[in-house]
């Protein structure tokens, strides 16, 4: 999922490469694979029972340290945000809540395109994808406990503008180049699929009677008596009743300092709402950045492949603020909102976090951005595939969001892994010892 292509390219460059050996002289050849590892920080790259543990409790941590952040901060700003827009659920998950959720993927993606020059964004963006659709349809048809009934407008246009950027990927990609015209045509699709939105209302009238007041956000959160939006002093001050069960103090022990933490830095949603919902994008950035890393050394520890790595855990990691953040939405009873957040969140991965790297890029070098595409048709059709059977299992339930969705998503996504971790171990190969002798050199080069 994670490969440094730029080390391979600097290798390319070097005057004793043989690039018909496809070895440097003298060297013995590099049949094996990079391990995504050195991606990271030149820190915890050797095999350690004590790296692993601690990662893992991290990891933990980080996830418990992002559900807050959602919950309590980017979720009522953008409530806030939404209500003073007079926008509807659904409009509000395809366009804020998807680019809030998504930007760790827009972090990972300037990333690969600046400074490793590889295809770590393209990696990350496709790898999650799929997860993004089927696993948020089963999280929050299986364990909200809440049935909702979506109107199929919502779903039928937010699964064909993301077809519309699969299929825009796939010609982009196609002869593994990018030129500054296509990745200005994937902004520029983003762009109208943004107007379709503002105009959203306006083009259902045309094609349907349309209640305008239905599924619009005409709560003021700052109104409401159920789950209130708290201050700092209440964030910072609160504590558990005497009458609490001892787990539940000790729950609170354990994320009270994730909470002072968040409350020192990140301004309450009851004040400067826009701010706070800016500074909560930031720490999911930085929070799904380092779950990422801490995975990425528990796989490498335990000897699990960077390519099902990345299929499995590593895809989980990336869209967990995808996942927390439906799930709360879905569970307040904005079934529309949760599912146009899944996949608003595939399409303004495809159009804007790759897009708009890829258009940076390309002005500022002046040239075409070269990308590794192999299975692409592969992956295009798994892309395909997932967006179908969500799609197919509204249309089944009669666009219900509950457990048959639920459960659909979710055997959909374990025989969609069952086959490509299958396909991954026949096609598997070996990946470098970098603390071996022998591979020590690309453990130095990636520390440089």
């Amino acid at each position: 999922m994670h490969f440094n292509f730029d080390m391979a390219l600097s290798r390319l460059m070097d005057e004793e490469y043989d690039p018909f050996l496809l070895r440097a002289a003298g060297k013995s050849e590099l049949n094996c694979s990079i391990p995504s590892i050195l991606e990271f920080p030149n820190f915890m790259r050797k095999k350690s029972i004590i790296y692993t543990v601690v990662c893992v409790l991290l990891s933990l941590y980080l996830f418990i340290m992002l559900a807050i952040v959602c919950d309590d901060y980017l979720v009522p700003a953008m409530e806030r945000l939404c209500y003073s827009l007079r926008m509807s659920y659904d409009v509000a998950g395809a366009t804020f809540l998807a680019a809030s959720t998504s930007a760790p993927e827009l972090f990972v993606a300037f990333v690969g395109t600046f400074i490793t020059k590889g295809d770590i964004g393209i990696g990350t963006i496709v790898g999650s994808s799929v997860f993004n659709v089927l696993g948020i349809g089963a999280v929050c048809g299986i364990c909200t406990g809440v049935s909702s009934k979506l109107d199929w407008w919502p779903i039928t246009r937010d699964t064909i503008w993301y077809l519309i950027s699969i299929c825009a990927l796939l010609y982009v990609l196609y002869d593994s180049a990018v030129n500054v015209w296509e990745a200005v045509g994937l902004v520029v699709l983003y762009a109208i699929y943004l107007i379709g939105l503002i105009f959203d209302r306006k083009i259902q009238s045309i094609c349907r009677t349309v209640d305008n007041d239905r599924d619009m956000i005409d709560e003021n959160p700052l109104e409401r008596e159920e789950e209130p939006l708290k201050s700092f002093k209440e964030t910072v001050c609160g504590h558990p009743e005497k009458e609490d069960s001892v787990w539940r103090k000790i729950w609170w022990g354990i994320k009270y300092p994730a909470v002072i933490l968040l409350a020192i830095t990140t301004p309450s949603a009851r004040s400067i709402f826009f701010l706070s919902m800016l500074l909560a994008v930031i720490w999911i950035s930085i929070i799904s950045y380092f779950v990422t890393w801490f995975l990425t050394v528990v796989g490498y520890n335990i000897g699990i492949p960077d390519s099902i790595m990345g299929l499995t855990i590593l895809a989980v990691g990336t869209s967990v603020p995808e996942i927390v953040a439906s799930f709360i939405v879905a569970k307040k009873g904005y079934g529309s909102m949760a599912m146009c957040n899944a996949i608003g969140s595939n399409t303004f991965d495809i159009f804007i976090c790759l897009g708009l790297p890829w258009f940076v890029a390309a002005l500022i070098f002046s040239d075409t951005i070269k990308v590794h595409s192999s299975g692409l048709t592969i992956t295009t059709g798994m892309l395909v595939g997932t967006a179908l059977v969500l799609f197919i299992s509204f249309l089944i339930t009669k666009f219900v969001l509950g457990k048959v969705v639920g459960w659909i998503s979710l055997i959909a996504y374990i025989l969609f892994l069952a086959a490509a971790i299958y396909f991954e171990i026949r096609l598997l190969k070996k990946e470098c010892d970098i603390e071996s002798p022998k591979y020590a050199y690309l453990n130095k080069e990636a520390a440089n």
